[in-house]
């Protein structure tokens, strides 16, 4: 419970891009890795480190050991940037990537979801097709 709120609280800070429109985008927050140097792990039943604590904030590894901060500011297993989060224009739980670089990186679940619109758009072009080749 307390985890999602801090992570409803962190997304308040985060940047808004609506990736469709901004593939490229700049004006990130900056990061700031030093801010992790002294921290406490925080492990799960087993013993096993699932993240840290600084100042009572909880810092939670995703599964390749990154993290994101307040900010959206994503940092590597090794503690470096490595890019951002950001929330969609007007939703507050609609999450988008972006590498190092700025650039929009798809997720699976957008990857896919983009090639199902495609495939929709491809079989609708195709049936129009077929109804023009009926009625010559």
């Amino acid at each position: 419970m307390q985890q999602d709120q801090q992570k409803s609280e962190f997304a308040k800070n985060w940047k808004r891009v609506n990736p469709l429109e901004d593939p490229i985008a700049n004006d990130f927050p900056k990061h700031n890795p030093e801010k992790f140097e002294n921290y406490i792990e925080v492990k799960d039943n087993d013993g096993k480190v699932i993240g840290f604590t600084i100042n009572d904030v909880y810092y939670v590894f995703d599964e390749n050991q990154g993290w994101r901060d307040e900010n959206g500011c994503y940092y590597n297993k090794d503690g470096e940037a490595a890019g951002w989060f950001v929330l969609h224009p007007g939703d507050v739980y609609q999450e988008h990537f972006y590498d190092a670089d700025g650039y929009y990186v798809p997720s699976d679940a957008e990857e896919s979801e983009s090639d199902h619109e495609a495939q929709e758009v491809q079989e609708e072009g195709e049936e129009q097709n077929e109804i023009v080749q009926i009625l010559q």
